[in-house]
């Protein structure tokens, strides 16, 4: 597929910060009104994936760009099955819910660590912001045959964004070392797991193999990142539901270690929160 270049509009939103909900919030990318030329799709072509992923050239650079669907609050049991779908209106649940807003709230908190040099950057794939697609980058995608979602976009749910129903994107550094996690970072790759965990307060909730390049994760388009509306409800419910999810990427990457079969003498799932961040700290 050729690579295909896009004029872009003035956006006006560079000093934005996204979410506008209590925690942490994600800057727009410095040059998110330059023009995208747009190359291959990196991603697995998945229909239950959260969007898409691109090569992309912006500014005469290489970038990885996450372009997001579209999704409602009401698609999220823990909102749709629970009171909370009574107690917080769309226009908050969007911002806990929705796996753009989960990414800029992980990635605004990463931020935050590296900044306070709580955590180093090397804990995931480094994020440059977000940005909106034009309409003519939204229909240079349509061609190729991509799927927004706009079905979902009700009248509640349009409310909900403020009218603004413009495609979503986020700008990550695109990786020349794909190299998966196996046995020689797999450690690494735990310890990241345990100072986003630990230090950061952010649940991934989507530990897997293809989430990780080495031993840095990649997506966080499933993430919980405290304070969180969710978390919070599941803690005044039930203690320890809340703290089972606090403690999914534990689980889940016990699982990964056995399901790719990788040779470690690593073991997590049975271990305490005080050796979580003691091996947190062991390089």
């Amino acid at each position: 597929m050729p690579k295909v270049r896009v004029r872009r509009a003035t956006t006006r939103h560079a000093n934005v910060l996204l979410p506008p909900c209590p925690g942490p919030k994600l800057h727009a990318f410095k040059h998110a009104d330059s023009p995208i030329i747009w190359g291959r799709r990196l991603d697995r072509d998945r229909d239950d994936n959260e969007g898409f992923v691109f090569q992309v050239e912006i500014d005469s650079k290489e970038y990885a760009l996450k372009v997001f669907k579209f999704s409602h609050p009401r698609s999220n049991r823990y909102y749709r099955q629970t009171r909370l779908e009574k107690e917080i209106p769309l226009s908050q649940a969007i911002f806990y819910t929705d796996p753009f807003y989960a990414e800029c709230r992980a990635y605004g908190r990463i931020q935050e660590g590296i900044d306070s040099r709580k955590v180093r950057e090397h804990t995931a794939v480094k994020c440059h912001g977000y940005l909106y697609l034009t309409g003519e980058d939204e229909r240079s995608l349509r061609r190729r045959g991509l799927d927004f979602e706009y079905q979902l976009m009700d009248r509640d749910l349009r409310k909900a964004l403020g009218g603004d129903t413009r495609v979503r994107a986020i700008v990550k550094q695109l990786e020349k070392d794909t190299r998966r996690v196996d046995a020689r970072n797999i450690r690494r790759a735990w310890r990241s797991v345990c100072l986003l965990n630990e230090s950061l307060k952010i649940y991934n909730m989507d530990i897997r193999a293809d989430n990780f390049i080495s031993y840095r994760l990649v997506d966080f388009g499933s993430s919980w990142t405290e304070p969180h509306a969710l978390l919070q409800f599941l803690e005044e419910e039930d203690k320890r539901l809340a703290e089972d999810k606090r403690l999914r990427d534990t689980s889940n990457f016990d699982d990964m270690i056995q399901e790719e079969q990788i040779p470690t003498r690593l073991r997590v799932l049975s271990t305490s929160r005080h050796q979580l961040r003691s091996r947190g700290r062991v390089g």
